[in-house]
């Protein structure tokens, strides 16, 4: 087997699993979500570490929306990684930031982004992309939403 195909077992979760082919994998689907309760789940994420969170955080939650697009998410957006907050700012793959933020607000995610780290990094809220509210404190966000009771996911 090569690497490439190893890897892509790997990320199919299906090493170690004897008699399953690469190609089994490719044509199986996704496996559905079990719904546990009624009420759709609550999800806040933090992105402060940088682009390569964000990316990945905003990936994350595209691919929970494909198994239970009742699930409902806030991004809390700051530190370092305010920038992907930003008109323009890009993935590490080159795309838009912007256009992965609409796609998911169409979605009903929410986008908040820290006044105080605006303040600090000197960065006009006019740089917001549309999508994104202000909050007064990323960290505070967090708290406030767990406290109501959102789970809290960090990529």
């Amino acid at each position: 087997m090569n690497p490439r195909d190893r890897i892509k077992l790997l990320g199919a979760g299906l090493i170690g699993l004897g008699g399953a082919t690469l190609a089994q994998a490719q044509t199986q689907g996704p496996v559905p979500a079990q719904q546990i309760s009624s009420e759709p789940w609550k999800v806040v994420m933090q992105i402060s570490d940088g682009l390569e969170q964000a990316y990945e955080g905003l990936i994350n939650i595209q691919n929970v929306l494909e198994l239970d697009p009742k699930m409902k998410f806030i991004v809390v957006g700051y530190g370092k990684a305010i920038h992907f907050l930003l008109n323009g700012a890009k993935t590490p793959q080159g795309a838009l930031f912007s256009g992965m933020i609409g796609d998911l607000a169409n979605q009903g995610v929410q986008f908040k982004a820290c006044n105080n780290t605006l303040t600090f990094l000197k960065i006009p809220p006019s740089e917001l992309v549309l999508e994104a509210t202000i909050v007064p404190a990323g960290v505070y966000e967090l708290v406030k939403l767990q406290s109501e009771g959102w789970y809290y996911i960090k990529p």
